[in-house]
């Protein structure tokens, strides 16, 4: 079946029974009081997915309305003991680290470990092969798996068989484009969407 745009994505509901599985790694009231539907500059992400080891900080912006408004900021930095980090703060609340990512060890290409804003280990995200990845939280429950599609340049995080974010790539804009349905948290999504466009986890062991 065709995916739906990432914009028409953003305005449909979450079924019973993903409201039931969903999962948080933010409190609601800490989500930003905006449409789910967001814009990044390509250039910015792609500079950090391609070099190795590259550091650098892009803003998620707010997808509707004429004006780009940035919502977060992303920084891809040092952090704790890792070299290398993906961390995301609310632009609205100064700046506040929101969740962040981290390989879970200098020569692990396969498992990023997840952390919420108080710095504390939420889950991994794993790479299975051929693009598909999945979301554990402590204690290896599986909540979200997520596949690309490299041809197409899409992603699409899943609750059980329940498509709940897609991100795209807008050429004619030079724009990544995410859209998320309204009652998932927002910040899992990005966090685990961003995860695999930079890190680019690959599992190179398992058959594709």
């Amino acid at each position: 079946p065709m995916l739906p745009k990432p914009h028409h994505l953003s305005h449909m509901a979450l079924s019973k029974a993903g409201l039931e599985r969903r999962v948080h790694i933010c409190a609601p009231n800490l989500w930003p009081r905006v449409h789910p539907y967001f814009t990044i500059r390509a250039k910015e992400l792609q500079i950090l997915a391609d070099g190795e080891g590259a550091s650098g900080t892009f803003d998620v912006f707010r997808g509707i309305g004429g004006v780009a408004e940035p919502v977060w900021r992303v920084s891809v930095m040092p952090w704790g003991s890792s070299p290398r980090a993906l961390l995301i703060y609310a632009v609205e609340r100064a700046g506040e680290m929101m969740a962040c990512s981290a390989p879970t060890s200098a020569d692990n290409d396969v498992e990023l470990e997840i952390f919420d804003q108080h710095a504390q280990s939420w889950g991994t995200l794993i790479a299975q092969g051929g693009d598909n990845y999945v979301v554990r939280q402590a204690g290896q429950r599986q909540v979200l798996s997520l596949l690309g599609n490299q041809d197409t340049g899409q992603l699409q995080v899943k609750i059980g068989d329940e498509v709940v974010a897609i991100s795209a790539h807008n050429d004619a804009h030079m724009q990544v484009e995410v859209g998320i349905k309204p009652e998932v948290d927002p910040i899992l999504m990005l966090i685990s969407i961003l995860s695999v466009l930079i890190f680019n986890p690959e599992d190179l062991d398992s058959p594709p």
